[in-house]
C-alpha cells in the first residue's frame, strides 16, 4: 500500500517533467491521458513545421506550440480544446483541414503569430488572414482588426483555438491586403498593456512580412470599436482609414466622445456603421456628429437592419469604403477614389428623431443636387434641396413636427449618383 501511494503522489512531478516543467491540472484522474494528448499535439506541429518551407506556416506550427507551452499549468478545458485543435489538424474528412497549407492561403482559418512582449515577457499572440495570392516580395496593406469583448478571448488557449477547432471557418474580407487580429491580452478595451499588445503584434508582423506604411488601417467592433478611439487618438498619422463597427464608446464615461478627442482625427477618414436596433446607435451617431462638426472631409455614416452584431456584408462595404484612401489623402497609390467615398449621403442625426433632424452630404464635383424625403407609400413629402452646387459637404436640417410618426425616406440624386437613407420620425 505504501508502494502505490508513494506513486500516486510523484504522478504529478512525473506529467510536470514530461513538460518541460509545466503541469496540468486534472486533478490524479487522467492526467497522463492529458499530458499524452498535448505531446502528441506538439509532436505533430513539429513534424509539420519540419517538413514545409511556407514561413507563414512554419511560423503558424512554432507559435502555437509557443503558446501552449507558455501555459504554467494547463487547464482541463485547455486540453480539451488542445485535443479538439488536434482533431482538427488531423481530419481528413475536413475539406478546410487546419494541417493544411491551403486551408490558411484560402483564407478560411487564421495564422497564428505569437511572440515574447519585452514590455512584461508575457507571451501573446494575434491571428493572421493572408492577402488573396500572396507574394512575399511584394507589399502589401495591413487592416488590424480590433476584436468585441468575448469570455473566451480571455483565454489565451481559447482565443488560440478560436477558429483551429473541427468544422470551423473565419469570415474573410479585407482580401487585398493582411488582416491582423490582435489578443490585446483578452478583453481590456485596447488600454495600458492591451494597446501595446497591438503595437508589439504589429512591429512582430511587419519583422517578416512587407507592409506599406502609407496604407495601414485600424477597424474594430463593439469594444474594438472603442479601442479605435482609444488607440487613434494618439497615432492619427500612423493610419489611412478609421473604421468603428458599433463601438461601445460609453465606456469608461464616454472618455472619448468629445471635440478634444475627435480634433485629434478629423484628418483621417472615418467609417462608422451600427444596427438601427443596437443600443450603441446613439453613442455612434454622437461620434459622427462631432466628426462632422470638427470638418472631417471623409466620412461616412451608416446603419443596417439589425441589433448587436457584425454581418459580414457590413464588414464588406467597410472594408471596399477605407481602401480608396491612403495617408495621402484621398489616395496614397494614385489611384481615384471609389464612387462612394467621394458622394456622399449620410444618415440624417438623430435617428430617430422628433420632429428635428440633420441631413449632410457631400459631392466632389459641381453637380445639380436633388434631396427629397418619401414616405412608405412613396409619396413626396418635403424637398430639401434641387438647385446647382458647388463641391462640399453641406448640412440640411429637416422639420417633421407636421408629419406622423412612422417610418420615412430621404433620396439625393447628384449626377449619376443616388441614394436613399431611411429614417424613424417618433412623436
Amino acid at each position: 500500500m505504501k508502494k502505490i501511494l508513494l506513486t500516486i503522489c510523484f504522478l504529478p512531478v512525473f506529467i510536470s517533467s514530461l513538460n518541460g516543467g509545466r503541469q496540468i491540472n486534472e486533478g490524479y484522474r487522467t492526467p497522463v491521458t492529458a499530458q499524452d494528448t498535448v505531446l502528441a499535439f506538439i509532436s505533430l506541429l513539429q513534424d509539420l513545421s519540419s517538413a514545409t518551407s511556407h514561413v507563414l506556416f512554419q511560423r503558424h506550427c512554432t507559435s502555437i506550440i509557443n503558446v501552449i507551452q507558455s501555459r504554467n499549468m494547463l487547464s482541463a478545458s485547455e486540453v480539451s480544446l488542445l485535443k479538439s485543435m488536434s482533431t482538427a489538424f488531423t481530419d481528413t474528412t475536413d475539406a478546410w483541414n487546419a494541417g493544411q497549407l491551403s486551408s490558411y492561403l484560402a483564407r478560411r482559418r487564421p495564422f497564428i503569430i505569437s511572440w515574447r512582449s519585452p514590455t512584461d515577457s508575457a507571451v501573446s499572440l494575434a491571428w493572421l488572414l493572408p492577402p488573396e495570392q500572396w507574394n512575399p516580395d511584394q507589399t502589401y496593406p495591413l487592416y488590424v482588426r480590433l476584436h468585441g469583448l468575448n469570455t473566451p478571448y480571455a483565454n489565451p488557449v481559447e482565443y488560440l483555438s478560436f477558429y483551429l477547432t473541427p468544422g470551423v471557418q473565419i469570415q474573410s474580407t479585407f482580401e487585398d491586403g493582411f488582416t491582423l487580429y490582435p489578443w490585446g491580452r483578452g478583453n481590456l478595451w485596447f488600454e495600458g498593456i492591451s494597446e501595446t499588445d497591438v503595437w508589439e503584434s504589429i512591429e512582430n508582423l511587419e519583422s517578416f512580412v512587407k507592409i506599406d506604411p502609407a496604407r495601414k488601417y485600424l477597424l474594430g467592433f463593439s469594444m474594438g470599436g472603442y479601442g479605435v478611439l482609444a488607440l487613434s487618438q494618439k497615432s492619427a498619422g500612423q493610419w489611412a482609414a478609421l473604421g468603428v463597427f458599433a463601438g461601445a464608446l460609453w465606456y469608461d464615461g464616454s472618455k472619448y466622445l468629445n471635440a478634444q478627442t475627435v480634433q485629434k482625427i478629423k484628418d483621417v477618414p472615418v467609417y462608422i456603421v451600427c444596427g438601427d436596433y443596437d443600443g450603441l446607435l446613439n453613442n455612434n451617431q454622437t461620434l459622427y456628429r462631432l466628426l462632422l462638426e470638427a470638418g472631417d472631409q471623409h466620412l461616412y455614416f451608416t446603419t443596417f437592419a439589425g441589433g448587436h452584431e457584425a454581418p459580414l456584408l457590413q464588414w464588406q462595404n467597410m472594408y471596399h469604403w477605407v481602401k480608396a484612401f491612403g495617408n495621402e489623402r484621398p489616395n496614397a497609390v494614385g489611384n481615384p477614389p471609389a464612387a462612394e467615398s467621394r458622394f456622399q449621403l449620410h444618415a440624417n442625426y438623430p435617428n430617430p428623431f422628433n420632429p428635428e433632424t440633420v441631413i449632410g452630404y457631400q459631392i466632389p464635383i459641381r453637380s445639380h443636387v436633388e434631396l427629397k424625403i418619401f414616405d412608405v407609400l412613396e409619396r413626396e413629402v418635403a424637398v430639401l434641396v434641387n438647385k446647382v452646387q458647388d463641391a462640399g459637404m453641406y448640412k440640411v436640417e429637416f422639420n417633421g413636427r407636421y408629419l406622423s410618426s412612422g417610418i420615412y425616406f430621404c433620396h439625393i440624386q447628384a449626377g449619376e449618383y443616388h441614394k436613399t437613407n431611411k429614417m424613424l420620425f417618433v412623436k
